[in-house]
Order: C-alpha cells, then structure tokens, then sequence
C-alpha cells in the first residue's frame, strides 16, 4: 500500500491515558508517513507532548457530529481513497466515527481495554449495553488491533475477524530526562496514579500501608487523582492514622518526576489493558505491583521487572517485597519494559501492518 496520509482520530486532545496513546503513535508514525491528528470535540488542547511536525485539526468548529462526520469524510476522500488514505481511531466515539469511513481509507481501531469490565465498572449496568454497541461496531471497520493476546481473544469473539496484537508503548525519549539518578533512602516510597472509582481499588492500598507500618517498616504512599472515592479514602485513612504517610495530590498534569521517586508503582484494578502508567514507570526503572488480570501477565515477569497478585490479603506483601528487590538491584537504572512493548518495536509492527495492505 502507498500510504498517502494517516489519520489518527481522537474524541479530544485531553492528556487521558488512550489519547496519550494516540499521540505517541502519531509521533512514532509521523517518521514514515504524512500525519493529521483529529480530534472530534472541544477540549483541553494539550499538544505539547504531539511532535510539531504532526498536522492538527478540531472537528468541533465544523458543526453537529452529523456535519463533523461529513466533513472528515470528505477531506479523506480528497485524499486519494482506501488505496493511500489510513484512518486509525481511539475510543467509542472516535471508532464510531472511523466506522463511517470504510470505503473512503483503510480503517484501524486500536482498542486499549477488556471492554465489557471497563464499561461495567464505568457505568453500571448500562455499561454492558455500551460495551456490546462498541464491540459490535467495531466490526465496520477493517482492523481492529489489540494491545495484548489476551484482549486479541476478547474482541476476535465479538468481531468474528483476527485480531492483531501491537504492543501500547509510551514516547520514550521524552521520559528520560525524569529518570532518578541515585538509589533510595529511608522510608519505602510507594506511587500509584488513576482515577479514584471503584474499579480502580484505590481502598486497598491503604490498609496495605496498614499491615506494612504495624511491621515497624519506613513507608509512604503518593495518590495522583481525583474521583467519587476521594472522600471516602481520606476517611480510611484518618481512621486508620495514615495521614502522615499517605498523601492525596489530586490531579497533576506531568507525573514523571514523581513516578520516578518511588520504589514501586502500584496497580491493584480489577480490569486494565495495557496500563499506560505501568509503561511509564517501568520505562523509569520502576517496578509494578499489578492484579493477575487481562493482559499483565505478558506485560510483568516475577522477579524482574515487578510482581502480580491474586489475594488482595498478599497486597501488602507483595509491595514490601517489591520495593526491597528494587533497592536491592538498583532498577532506577535499567528500562524494565518487555521488548515488545518498547517503542521502537511496537510502532515498526504498526507500520509493517499499514504495508502489509
């Protein structure tokens, strides 16, 4: 295929963990081919982390969706149609969007999440209905590529069709200047970054912080995020007398820094895909703490580069053992992520798709 242009689509330019995806694919692929970056609403334009060479366009100021459909579709079809033009999209609103224009450009959807646990834990019961619609429209678009073998299996059983497995990756360059440059002291310095509702487990690290300070061990914990649990978690943590080393931060635009301070990233939700935060921090030395879930398995390997776990009772264990090993061995200092996650491989095995057609 002579690839004329891709289009990579996103609902907005928000810094959430798929559009961030989006945007390191967009700068991974802007080195083989012409790149425009769409986003279908208004919001927050954060492009600092979109290298200047990608070209930018917001849909909102062209109208209703119905206008914005017809729009985008007819500056693809300027392009030269199926034969030079590649759509890839990122999340519900950007597939439904991308499943209009099959027989304009080559569709990709890159789903990022077991979606029917993503949706359910959202959204309640509706969540499932969601889930369904999503799954089953992703079936007019061409490709849909998954982040692990795992997710392959999930969507292959709604979509009838092969899916293909491309590891998420994270802008790596762009990461090192925040890697820690000496090993850590004193108290074990935990991390974890997300959303605080319910599917993401949040509660559990505290009376893991719990059991670890009855053993007379050194530790603190550093909570990035917002969400409905808020309330509820600072209260566990008054009532358990943690507010000396638990801290809540709220939001924070740039974690690196911050990431790269702790001794373990921690990652206890019931359903993840390829956590871009796991990425994050294991591009910077530091190892994860993860549920046995979806795909962490091919993403964590016991003893190297983190641990995963089934009983929430071995939570606290795990982190301790976990935080030791890092200092032990001085990860700071090595990138722990799998090869097929590395930037360089996954956006190669991209583009050796898109050629393949």
């Amino acid at each position: 295929m002579l690839v004329k242009k891709i289009f990579i689509i996103v609902p907005s330019a928000s810094l959430e963990s798929p559009v961030k995806g989006a945007m390191a694919l967009a700068n991974a692929l802007i080195k083989y081919f012409p790149v425009v970056f769409v986003t279908i609403k208004k919001g927050k334009s954060n492009l600092k982390l979109l290298n200047n060479k990608v070209q930018f366009i917001e849909l909102s100021e062209k109208g209703n969706l119905i206008k914005r459909v017809f729009f985008l579709r007819k500056l693809i079809s300027g392009e030269g149609g199926r034969s030079s033009v590649v759509c890839i999209s990122f999340c519900l609103s950007a597939d439904f969007f991308n499943s209009f224009f099959s027989d304009v450009a080559l569709t990709f959807s890159s789903v990022r999440g077991n979606l029917p646990k993503v949706y359910r834990s959202n959204f309640g019961w509706i969540g499932r209905w969601i889930a369904y619609s999503h799954l089953k429209r992703l079936k007019k678009i061409d490709y849909v590529v998954s982040m692990t073998q795992s997710m392959s299996k999930m969507v292959e059983s709604y979509i009838f069709k092969k899916s293909p497995v491309i590891g998420n990756f994270v802008d790596e360059s762009s990461l090192e200047l925040y890697r820690r440059k000496v090993n850590n002291k004193r108290e074990f310095r935990f991390v974890f970054t997300g959303s605080l509702v319910p599917g993401k487990q949040p509660e559990l690290l505290l009376f893991a912080m719990e059991k670890i300070l009855q053993k007379n061990i050194e530790a603190r914990l550093d909570i990035f995020g917002d969400g409905p649990l808020i309330r509820d978690l600072k209260k566990i943590s008054d009532e358990l007398k943690l507010s000396k080393v638990i801290f809540f931060h709220g939001y924070v635009l740039n974690l690196f820094d911050e990431i790269s301070k702790a001794d373990a990233m921690l990652i206890p939700s019931l359903s993840e895909g390829v956590s871009r935060a796991a990425l994050e921090a294991l591009y910077l030395g530091v190892p994860c703490v993860m549920r046995d879930i979806d795909g962490n398995s091919e993403l964590i390997t016991s003893g190297v580069n983190g641990e995963l776990f089934n009983d929430d009772n071995d939570l606290a264990r795990v982190m301790l053992d976990t935080a030791i090993f890092s200092r032990e061995q001085k990860l700071f200092q090595n990138v722990l992520i799998p090869d097929i996650f590395r930037q360089d491989f996954a956006s190669k095995e991209f583009v050796n798709l898109i050629k393949s057609f």
